[in-house]
């Protein structure tokens, strides 16, 4: 593994992603230390590995002066952002949390960050900041958003760009397509199917069935963040991370069915049917191929297989 620091912190790193993303610095960066900044509301402590190279702040980005603390303190060499509320249901029934814990928190780091540059800054972004789009979306397309959720990651690449003027550190925003794995935190289409499964169920109440996503499995999503922190080498620059192939709910189900031996099938609730939605979210990742030689491993009926088998155990 290329250095990126001595000193690496990661925040929303008890989290699903983040705890990943911990994990795998850990086994990979030697005798970095390694700092968590995660108030713990949807991260775990248990999902961190029980080294002395990891340290817990338990810390609010809403608090300015808690987050300049954990900064000064750390002296970060490499920072990757990825704290947030993020599931979208709850961010459109909260709107005003939503955007003082996305927008306001990463304003709070930056400007942290601001007194303490870093060497490398990864932001975690969304594919929810593309338009409504029948086809791949690549890093150039315009902003759109449909929900609080997209609008506040939009905000978020703003704010990294404005940051990105006043310093030195090469930053990268990454627009993450639908991730899934062990430890999910919130109850996403895939985890809440295996939630049914597990419970007994062969028929799984969901809502929407045919839209499309781009699936990647978590593991997968680690690398692409230390890939970027290792080899981007610009002072701004956004990536999409995902599979670059599109699945819709009916075909987990299919492949959950053969996984599982069971026959599955899907009853929509009226409930859990959004009013807006996708029928395609599909990631274009063009660019992170080329520019830093990342491609994901982990195909979504190998990453299934594994997640069924991690939560029978």
């Amino acid at each position: 593994m290329d250095c990126i620091g001595e000193s690496i912190l990661v925040t929303g790193g008890a989290g699903f992603v983040g705890s990943c993303l911990v994990k795998t610095l850990a086994e990979q960066a030697g005798k970095c230390r390694i700092t968590v900044l995660d108030n713990l509301y949807n991260g775990h402590l248990e999902y961190l590995p029980d080294l002395p190279c990891i340290s817990l702040q338990k810390v609010d980005l809403r608090s300015n002066e808690d987050v300049l603390k954990v900064v000064r303190n750390a002296r970060p060499d490499t920072v990757f952002h990825l704290a947030a509320l993020h599931f979208v249901p709850y961010c459109n029934a909260h709107p005003s949390e939503t955007l003082q814990v996305n927008v306001v928190g990463t304003q709070n780091l930056l400007e942290a960050l601001c007194q303490y540059p870093p060497s490398r800054l990864v932001i975690v972004s969304s594919m929810a900041v593309y338009p409504i789009n029948d086809n791949a979306n690549s890093e150039d397309d315009p902003y759109e958003s449909i929900d609080i959720y997209g609008l506040s990651k939009i905000v978020n690449e703003m704010q990294l760009k404005m940051f990105s003027s006043k310093v030195t550190t090469q930053c990268a925003a990454v627009r993450l397509s639908n991730v899934y794995g062990p430890n999910e935190t919130n109850p996403h289409v895939i985890p809440e199917i295996l939630s049914q499964i597990k419970q007994g169920s062969d028929t799984i109440a969901l809502g929407n069935v045919k839209p499309k996503r781009d699936y990647i499995y978590v593991p997968d999503v680690a690398e692409a963040l230390i890939a970027l922190a290792q080899r981007n080498r610009h002072s701004y620059r956004v990536y999409n991370v995902g599979y670059g192939q599109e699945y819709s709910v009916n075909k987990v189900l299919a492949y959950l069915s053969d996984i599982t031996g069971r026959r599955l099938t899907a009853s929509v609730a009226a409930e859990r049917v959004r009013k807006t939605d996708r029928m395609h979210l599909l990631a274009d990742v063009q660019r992170i191929r080329t520019e830093i030689g990342w491609s994901p491993r982990v195909s979504l009926l190998q990453g299934l297989h594994e997640l069924w088998e991690s939560m029978k155990s």
